[in-house]
């Protein structure tokens, strides 16, 4: 059984917001920015006695003039920065920090706020004086009236294939049905609604202009503007209704007959508490052992070989800052007695063997559960104190209690006390086989100890540094497989808070799909306000593939690829020189590294342009039965950043299309 995914990065987080709005302030700014200045060039150039278009606007020349100052004194600071001016170090832009707040920052960010305060003046005295939202929903009802009329809903029937058919292609484990029935489901469904609302997008206004038909609608009172919000509201409500009803269909084709198997580990929404890993024994404390595997995901941590004692033990630890309350819940499947009350820990390890080992056996590990405030070195003397009055305790209880019933009872409380009083619970020699998610439950009077602990004693950082976490579950490997490796990631151990029903999980699931869909129609419906049909979905595919790629297309950005940049690798390649081995500093070398500098800054620029949709790809939290927030998820991190990415091309659209030579009476 496997119930565990991949994620490389972490949702956006509201903690992450402000960075985010401030970037986004400064890139979207820094268009507009450039696009107000190459308009005003280009209308001094040009103007011959007519009229200043925005003459009528003081709203936008006054925020146009502040950000050009803003931006030229950003200008001046770099300047300084050339000629050797040191105390513009500091109030030069950055790139590092949660909130950026140096003054070329907040500068860059002001600019770039004003300049879209500019842009957007405009827009909104349109739709505040001339754009009518009925007419917008009639061009949108016509829009759809359209698309049926042209069956562009039969293309949403080609789902009708894999629910006939998709059984045959789709061999599966019994608890892995659900999981593969979502991603054939999911992977059918994407591409089909992509490819429509690519096509309705970038085909519809171009062909309005070819056809002649256009002309009909912009010689009555009818803004340009309008039409491209209409088709794109149009378009939008069609593959929403057809989203929903095929996103019903396939709940119902994933959902029928669930085995018993699957049904325990997908057909679920985990709702995991996730802590912070770090290493102890090891290199670095943020990294373990590299076992030489190409994908880094996970980190290693190996067994205490007998042979060699000086070398430290390694410990995997995930930091639990804060713990909700009422976590604790019977495990109605023990066989104990039902009135036990415990919390439980689920975990999906790697195991990397140095040797066979013993077939079908995994290897033993312990998991120690103990108070934020320990360190590693407190928990070997802690674990040695409790062991040696474990024991003392169980003698006593074996010699004096005869009744096995009552000796038992007794125990399991001298386990109670001990926990209790050293705020630590043990489980040694527990067997954990390779990429099988497994349960460990804990007791709840661990946690009612340390709420104690919080309230008796607060958790307070040293001056400078951080409060110590409420928790810490330390793993390591045991004697028993001194020569195996166990690898972990940092969300391979988590706290099950709850479980959500899945089918509420498996809609926020296509709640993802849908801004996805949106996203492509956007740009779609953005490019054909000026270019033809077949180039607007050309670019609207190119950007779409780019985005697929944007982690990659980051790390070239970033001069984080091995090799260097293009010319660098180029050089190497000629000269025979490995990756890893430095240049010879020569003018050669240096003139490439400073052409490839050029290059990563054009593909930083390069890269603003470029969606982020891996972000809306949310199956693998369906699939693999984990619960989709709609806080951080699906709203931090899908709708935020949709409305983010649209809303520039909303802008572009409305001057394209108003500056487009199409017959208008206005």
């Amino acid at each position: 059984m496997f119930a565990t995914f991949f994620l490389e990065r972490d949702p956006m987080s509201w903690a992450d917001l402000p960075l985010a709005v401030q970037s986004w302030l400064q890139n979207a700014g820094g268009v507009a920015a450039l696009a107000v200045a190459l308009w005003c060039i280009s209308w001094t150039v040009q103007n011959r006695g007519r009229v200043n278009p925005f003459a009528a606007y003081p709203a936008f020349v006054v925020p146009a003039a502040l950000a050009g100052v803003c931006y030229l004194i950003v200008v001046l600071l770099f300047a300084g920065k050339v000629l050797g001016m040191s105390f513009v170090d500091d109030l030069l832009p950055t790139t590092a920090g949660a909130l950026r707040a140096s003054a070329g920052d907040w500068l860059l960010t002001l600019g770039g706020l004003l300049a879209l305060a500019a842009v957007v003046g405009p827009i909104a005295h349109a739709f505040a004086m001339r754009i009518r939202w009925g007419r917008i929903w009639a061009i949108a009802r016509l829009s759809v009236k359209e698309a049926v009329r042209n069956r562009v809903v039969l293309l949403f029937a080609a789902m009708a294939i894999v629910f006939l058919f998709a059984d045959w292609f789709v061999p599966y484990k019994p608890e892995d049905q659900v999981r593969n029935y979502v991603r054939v489901v999911y992977w059918s469904m994407t591409p089909l609604f992509l490819m429509t609302a690519s096509l309705l997008g970038a085909f519809s206004i171009p062909t309005d202009v070819k056809s002649q038909s256009i002309h009909t609608i912009v010689t009555k009172p009818v803004e340009k503007f309008e039409i491209v919000a209409g088709r794109f509201l149009g378009y939008a409500t069609l593959l929403s209704v057809g989203l929903a009803a095929v996103a019903g269909l396939s709940l119902i084709y994933v959902v029928r007959g669930v085995n018993p198997d699957a049904a325990r580990e997908s057909y679920k929404a985990r709702v995991p508490i996730y802590g912070q890993l770090t290493f102890s024994g090891t290199k670095s404390m943020y990294e373990g052992e590299s076992v030489g595997r190409e994908w880094g995901y996970r980190w290693y941590i190996g067994g205490p070989v007998l042979e060699s004692a000086k070398m430290p033990r390694q410990y995997a630890i995930w930091s639990f800052a804060d713990l909700p309350r009422d976590m604790a819940r019977v495990d109605e499947t023990s066989s104990e007695d039902p009135k036990l009350r415990s919390v439980p820990f689920e975990f999906t390890f790697d195991i990397f063997r140095l040797n066979k080992g013993e077939e079908n056996k995994g290897i033993y590990c312990t998991f120690v559960f103990m108070d934020g405030r320990l360190s590693i070195p407190d928990l070997e003397r802690v674990q040695k104190a409790a062991y040696e009055e474990r024991s003392q305790l169980q003698t006593k209880a074996s010699t004096q209690i005869a009744d096995p019933s009552e000796r038992q009872k007794r125990l399991k409380a001298i386990d109670e006390e001990l926990v209790r009083k050293y705020g630590l619970f043990e489980a040694p020699g527990f067997e954990v086989t390779d990429y099988h998610t497994q349960t460990l439950r804990v007791p709840s009077h661990l946690f009612e100890r340390l709420a104690e602990l919080e309230k008796e004693r607060p958790r307070e950082g040293l001056p400078g540094e951080e409060a110590p976490p409420m928790m810490r579950v330390v793993v390591s490997v045991d004697h028993t497989s001194p020569t195996q490796m166990l690898g972990v990631a940092r969300r391979d151990l988590y706290i099950l808070a709850a479980e959500q029903p899945f089918w509420i999980n498996f809609l926020k699931g296509i709640l993802g799909m849908w801004c996805t869909v949106l996203l492509v129609l956007g740009v779609a419906i953005g490019c054909s306000t000026y270019l033809s049909g077949i180039i607007s979905w050309l670019c609207t595919v190119f950007l779409f593939g780019a985005g697929l790629f944007k982690d990659s297309i980051r790390q070239l950005a970033e001069g984080q690829s091995p090799g260097g940049g293009p010319l660098e690798s180029a050089y190497r390649v000629f000269t025979r020189t490995s990756q890893g081995a430095p240049l010879d500093q020569s003018p050669t070398a240096s003139l490439l590294q400073g052409g490839d500098d050029v290059y990563r800054w054009w593909m930083r620029r390069f890269l603003n342009l470029i969606p982020d949709v891996s972000r809306h790809d949310l199956h693998q939290y369906v699939a693999n039965g984990f619960d989709i927030s709609w806080g951080q998820v699906l709203l931090t991190d899908n709708l935020i950043p949709l409305v983010g990415y649209l809303l520039p091309w909303g802008i572009l659209a409305f001057y394209l299309m108003k500056f487009r030579e199409i017959a208008n009476p206005r």
